[in-house]
């Protein structure tokens, strides 16, 4: 903020000194006026190259702006009134307490007058539901028990004709549904329900529909499918008798609002919790929704700066080599300026009055195109990327367009008067003549101190990196330190054997296979920047001081031909002008190498998806869990008699079906392999899933391991044995009841994951787990599987050691099916949750779902290309303004070429040499360091993981579409350069 604050004053002041300057000195104003209308065409390119930056920036703010719109306006449309709810839940699963509980809560939150105007105790539950008539169902439907006395604040149900409808007017079997749950099971009013509710023990609950409610207010909760009852029928039909399981609670002022008392409310709360000492705890549910969509605009942002970063570097390498161009055209010009007597701050004022035009004028349509362009990536997002139930609706803030406006004009400006100031230092004599500014001592001395004081800085980072242990300081430390010593050692007069040393060693730092990240503490998106800047520059730097010179002995080396006088000459005038070269390569090379890096991680996803398939279904193709707890009796019997032809359906039949019993718990870490105190881990709790699974699954399952213990005590004998291999570590469960197995969630090398936040386990460990009750069992971690499991994570036991801890009310199933490679998986997905809908049976296909997930993510990172695409504008302009450049400056030369012999077509070669070799160093090398550093990142993090693959066909459709580009915005200057007649450019004065 106060960066932003700072750099509006910068532009704000600035501002103010141009129109001091333009009323105090009109003959400057005069001046940078004229050079502005000089040459309307270049000034468009030029507004367009610096316009993109902006453009980059605003978009991404918009960007983030739209998708915090869009969450919180989710949060007040799911949450409505609610603002805090009080519960008890163990890992999700909401447990029933007495009403007396919120009774008392709300007493005391009266009598501290706290600032609430509405407290309901609900009683919600969750189960399948069929309509008796329509004959459609829908396994997980929520049904609510409101005491509609205590609903008032909440706002009242309304009927789809506009009525307004309250529970206690239900009679004991009839129930509103909202027309989400209208939908979902086909219903109208007067039609039967039949409600499901538990499995084991099943009761069943039939209702009539009285009313379809609109989706608003307590009906639009969390986007759920809703039935309404009156909470004395409902605790009555479910068994709760004078239980809930959720307390309500709305606080003054309205949807919004509500939240500037949210902290007070909730110490009230928990104040009445602690003095009841009620096992209740308080949610603060809007305020954490909201902070939650505000982060996700946030996240948004930087993931758009991020990609955007090198666009708006290009950005400024355009502008420094557009004013670097103009004062070597304008150089004469400035030196009779001076020799009239123009002091060096008149000719930086002059600068500046046009460098202000032109960063006020592109920031502000760069401002204006970032709008459209931030509309533009909704658009697709909304089309493209899984967003659920939110509504995707276009907004920005006119605060996010107007600091998209100051940070493009701080950003231009500020180059701007680094450029000018450069150009106002020159000598006069030389300046008239247009002669090369020769090496002096003194600037010797300057570039040596430079290069020193480089040195010094990158000391202390690499200091301070090894020290601190970031990556922040180990990334660009030794870097800096290198090119420092480089400068130095260039000021000697050793510039290319010394500048190509340390880059060499900069590229060698960063791309050898060492993780140089923290990856706890480091911000990611910065030290990804500097690592791309690091190698860009770094071979950039390579390719000016060496290319020319190598190209140079290969056509000394070659045989005389007709076209090696176009080669020379297409050479010579990159390599006379290095800085513009390279600013100009290096525009090409920063997109081009984030582009690269993107369609490599959308080779490596499209490579690793059978991989990935495979180790997250460990041999399975469908996994089927119940949405009730408790167990389904006699499951096997029932697919027996509903499904005749399991041998054609099932790989091995019956033995194609594992189980599972599977217990929301929370785990403890007690002891550690080595011995070593757990310390403050062995406080902690964590919300895990115990899967206790059936024989079927031990034996058949195709989950590897990452690491697992040596050896075993088999309970039955008594005796320790050997574990060698995966089939072994599985049937180890069998034999100890006390061994465990965690997926990598928990533990395992190179996970590119931070671990603060999540259970860390290693094959050895003693954990705990246990339930809400406090029934606990004691287990050791034997091995730690090879992928961090998607659908099955948790903790892995024999299932009797599920089963006899823990009562069935508090478990609930899971089914794993090897299908035979001929089924039809829709139609048994189909046939099977038909069968067991009363248990409320849900069934996953698993490529199917991760199949839908790469899709999502490799649409995303199509998006994030095209977004990055326009970062190639700012190349294509520093071409086409350097090929426009390369015309006037060399129109005399042109000239001469064709007085000596040079045909037109020669004239067009040597111009469209100069451009490919330009665009082919800038593709080359920012596609080869995106696949070399892409490669770094998969050797360092993923090799155990994914499989490697350069997608060629992508690339080569990129390098296709950036050389097109390159060749067509500059072949008219360059047609143009061929066709002057040779009299014309020899006396042509400009």
């Amino acid at each position: 903020m106060a960066i932003a604050g700072f750099a509006a004053l910068a532009v704000l002041v600035g501002i103010v000194l141009a129109a001091v300057i333009l009323a105090g000195r009109p003959l400057l104003a005069r001046l940078a006026a004229r050079n502005i209308r000089r040459r309307t065409s270049r000034v468009l390119i030029v507004l367009a190259g610096l316009l993109v930056g902006t453009a980059v920036i605003s978009s991404s703010l918009v960007v983030g702006d739209t998708l915090s719109y869009i969450f919180l306006e989710d949060v007040y449309v799911r949450l409505g009134a609610i603002d805090e709810i009080v519960s008890n839940e163990f890992n999700g699963q909401l447990i029933s307490f007495s009403e007396a509980n919120a009774t008392q809560v709300a007493a005391d939150l009266v009598a501290w007058r706290a600032p609430i105007d509405g407290l309901a105790p609900t009683l919600l539950k969750v189960m399948p539901v069929r309509n008796v008539i329509g004959n459609k169902g829908n396994q997980q439907i929520t049904v609510m028990g409101l005491d509609a006395s205590r609903e008032v604040a909440f706002g009242p149900l309304t009927a789809r004709d506009g009525s307004f409808v309250t529970t206690d007017s239900l009679n004991a079997s009839a129930v509103y549904a909202n027309e989400r749950a209208a939908a979902d099971l086909n219903a109208t009013v007067g039609q039967q329900l039949t409600l499901f509710y538990g499995t084991t023990n099943q009761t069943l609950v039939h209702a009539t529909v009285a009313a379809i409610v609109r989706d608003e207010g307590t009906a639009a909760y969390e986007h759920r499918s809703i039935l309404f009852m009156d909470l004395r029928t409902a605790q009555a039909a479910f068994n709760e008798s004078g239980a809930v399981n959720q307390i309500r609670i709305s606080n003054i002022g309205g949807v919004a609002d509500g939240l500037g008392v949210a902290d007070n409310v909730t110490t009230n709360l928990r104040l009445s919790i602690a003095l009841h000492h009620l096992d209740l705890r308080v949610h603060s549910v809007k305020a954490d929704g909201i902070a939650q969509a505000v982060q996700v605009g946030r996240d948004a942002t930087e993931l758009f700066l991020v990609m955007g970063a090198f666009g708006i570097l290009a950005g400024i390498l355009l502008i420094v080599n557009i004013f670097v161009m103009l004062a070597e055209e304008r150089k004469p010009e400035l030196g009779i300026a001076r020799a009239l007597g123009f002091l060096r701050k008149d000719l930086l004022a002059t600068f500046a009055l046009e460098g202000t035009f032109y960063a006020v004028v592109a920031a502000a349509l760069g401002s204006l195109a970032g709008v459209g362009l931030g509309y533009v990536m909704v658009y697709f997002f909304d089309k493209l990327v899984p967003h659920g139930q939110v509504p995707v609706t276009f907004h920005f803030d006119a605060s996010s367009v107007l600091t998209s406006f100051v940070a493009g004009t701080a950003l231009t400006w500020a180059t701007i008067l680094v450029a000018s100031w450069r150009v106002s230092r020159l000598n006069i004599v030389r300046a008239i003549r247009d002669l090369p500014e020769p090496g002096t001592p003194e600037r010797s001395r300057d570039v040596l101190a430079a290069g020193l004081l480089a040195a010094a800085a990158g000391l202390a980072l690499t200091a301070w990196g090894f020290t601190a242990n970031t990556g922040l300081g180990k990334i660009p430390g030794p870097p800096l330190l290198s090119l420092g010593l480089g400068i130095a050692v260039a000021s000697r007069g050793h510039a290319r054997a010394a500048l190509t040393i340390a880059s060499a060693f900069n590229l060698v730092w960063i791309l050898v296979p060492v993780g140089l990240l923290n990856q706890q503490t480091d911000n990611v998106s910065i030290a990804f920047v500097m690592t791309g800047i690091i190698l860009v520059g770094s071979a950039i730097l390579i390719a000016v001081f060496n290319v020319s010179e190598a190209l140079r002995s290969l056509l000394r080396r070659a045989n005389r031909g007709a076209g090696r006088p176009v080669l020379s000459t297409a050479v010579s005038y990159p390599s006379e002008k290095r800085f513009r070269t390279g600013m100009t390569v290096a525009m090409f090379a920063l997109i081009l190498f984030m582009v690269t890096l993107i369609s490599m991680v959308q080779g490596l996803q499209a490579s690793s998806l059978d991989t990935f398939v495979r180790q997250q279904s460990g041999g399975y193709d469908v996994i089927a869990y119940t949405t009730s707890y408790g167990e389904i009796p006699n499951f096997r019997q029932i697919l027996r008699e509903n499904f005749t032809d399991l041998n054609g359906t099932l790989l091995g039949g019956e033995n194609g079906v594992s189980s599972a019993s599977v217990l929301p718990a929370k785990v403890q870490v007690t002891s550690r392999h080595d011995g070593s105190d757990v310390g403050a881990e062995g406080n902690r709790t964590f919300d895990y899933t115990l899967w206790g699974i059936d024989n079927f699954l031990i034996r058949s399952n195709g989950y590897g391991f990452t690491s697992f213990l040596p050896s075993f005590v088999n309970e039955t004998t008594g005796a320790r044995e050997p574990l060698t291999d995966r089939t072994s570590v599985w049937l180890s469960l069998r034999y100890n009841h006390t061994l465990a197995i965690v997926d990598r969630t928990a533990s395992g090398p190179n996970e590119f994951a931070p671990n603060e936040g999540r259970l860390q386990a290693a094959p050895g460990d003693g954990i705990r787990a246990f339930d809400a009750e406090g029934r606990t069992v004691n287990l050791t971690i034997v091995g730690v599987l090879e992928q961090a499991l998607q659908f099955t994570s948790g903790v892995f036991v024999d299932q009797d050691v599920v089963r006899t801890v823990f009562p069935a009310q508090e478990r609930y199933n899971a089914y794993f099916f090897q299908m035979a490679p001929s089924a039809d998986i829709g139609a048994f997905r189909t046939d099977l949750e038909r069968v067991f809908f009363t248990y409320g049976l849900q069934t996953i296909d698993i490529r199917e779902e991760i199949g839908q997930a790469f899709n999502a993510s490799q649409q995303v990172l199509t998006l994030m290309e095209a977004y990055l695409g326009i970062g190639l504008l700012v190349g294509i302009a520093g071409l086409a303004v350097i090929t426009l450049r390369a015309v006037v400056e060399r129109r005399t030369q042109i000239g001469a070429l064709r007085a000596i012999g040079f045909t037109r077509r020669m004239v067009l070669s040597v111009f469209l040499l100069e451009i490919a070799l330009i665009a082919v160093l800038g593709i080359g090398i920012g596609v080869a360091l995106g696949i070399v550093f892409a490669y770094k990142v998969y050797l360092v993090y993923f090799a155990d993981i994914i499989v490697f693959r350069i997608p060629w066909d992508h690339l080569l459709l990129i390098v296709g579409i950036a050389s097109v580009a390159a060749v067509a915005s500059t072949a008219q200057p360059a047609v143009r350069a061929s066709r002057i007649p040779p009299a014309e450019a020899l006396r042509y004065i400009e």
